[in-house]
């Protein structure tokens, strides 16, 4: 009988061995699978639309994955304080679902960007217009639950004024001049500056550049000197409402003009030179003389010419290619004669400017 008792015992210690007596974790609860509040929400605007754009987040706050990509709530507060609770303005259907990871795909699925434009109302510019609104969004899941809103951002609410009704460009040797006329500005309130920026582009080009910012008027004039010669450009003016208030320093664009197309052909020679000097000198038994004169200042001149005449006979070009500095040796030179010189300054596409006023030296006799 013990024996039996024995054998008993040991086959159940063995099957024990065999299935492991450990006993079982804690069963973990679902996941409630809201998503982690949006951390990078920017805001810009332009006129009376506020452009946000966020990334949706790809984990929920208890580091699962998000199964069902979930709605946006779009959150707009008056005034610089932070919202506790949405105060919803609109909202975002969810996009197409995500992909989920393959098993033992170790790369990061891209993030899903959303935008989303909304229309200031203009009353809010006119009641307080050095006033702000501040925008979040909040990710709602499938049960209308949230994990709270995202960072949030201030815009302001300034009225911007009316663009100019025409804007044109002349080419001249000094630049591209931008001209323009439209309706008067109206006075800034406090805390608010009105500007006109002047934007220029190469014609196909992507996107403007901003040259400058001018006080607006109804008529005026910029004149821009940073251009190429022989380039097609778009110029045009756009308002700029400057905020300073609450302590923020930011500014609004408002409306564009139409833009107008200038080609920058240059026929325009450079400036004529000055302070030509004509200097008698000799190295031993060799005579020359010695010009110098004060260098032309544009950014595409490529050279100079040197002109030279004795009494009664007309002038003869002295160099066969531009001289590049403002000076010049003539060594060409015979005892006993006066000369008279001028230089003429040439540009990259050829143009030349008139001749200088002239220099005169005279070779003494040995």
């Amino acid at each position: 009988m013990r024996l039996r008792l024995y054998c008993v015992a040991g086959s159940l210690l063995a099957l024990a061995a065999l299935t492991g007596c450990g006993t079982p974790g804690a069963p973990q609860p679902p996941s409630l699978q809201l998503a982690r509040p949006v951390d990078d929400l920017t805001a810009s605007r332009k006129g009376n639309r506020v452009e946000l754009d966020w990334s949706l987040q790809r984990k929920n706050t208890d580091r699962t994955l998000v199964k069902h990509l979930p709605a946006v709530r779009i959150c707009r507060h008056e005034g610089t304080g932070l919202m506790s609770t949405c105060e919803a303005v609109g909202e975002v259907l969810p996009p197409k679902p995500l992909s989920q990871p393959k098993k033992k795909q170790q790369a990061a699925e891209p993030a899903t960007r959303m935008r989303y434009v909304d229309l200031l109302p203009p009353q809010l510019g006119q009641d307080n217009p050095a006033g702000f609104v501040t925008y979040a969004v909040e990710e709602i899941n499938t049960h209308g639950r949230s994990a709270g809103l995202s960072n949030q951002v201030p815009i302001p609410v300034a009225p911007t004024i009316a663009a100019p009704d025409e804007v044109s460009g002349q080419v001249s040797g000094e630049g591209v001049r931008v001209l323009w006329t439209g309706p008067a500005p109206p006075a800034a309130p406090a805390g608010l500056t009105y500007r006109y920026r002047i934007m220029r582009k190469p014609v196909g080009a992507p996107a403007y550049t901003a040259l400058a910012d001018v006080g607006p008027a109804a008529t005026g004039s910029y004149l821009d000197q940073t251009f190429a010669w022989e380039q097609k450009y778009e110029y045009r003016i756009t308002t700029l409402t400057q905020v300073d208030s609450h302590g923020i320093n930011t500014a609004v664009e408002g409306d564009d003009s139409q833009p107008v197309e200038v080609f920058t052909r240059d026929i325009y020679p450079p400036a004529q030179p000055a302070g030509l000097q004509a200097v008698f000198s000799s190295v031993g038994q060799k005579p020359f003389i010695d010009l110098t004169w004060a260098p032309n200042l544009e950014s595409d001149l490529a050279g100079y010419n040197v002109f030279r005449r004795v009494e009664g006979a007309q002038f003869e070009k002295l160099n066969q290619q531009l001289v590049t500095t403002s000076s010049f040796r003539d060594e060409n030179v015979e005892a006993g004669k006066k000369y008279i010189y001028s230089v003429s300054a040439v540009d990259l596409r050829g143009n030349q400017s008139q001749r200088s006023a002239e220099a005169s030296e005279t070779v003494p006799d040995k």
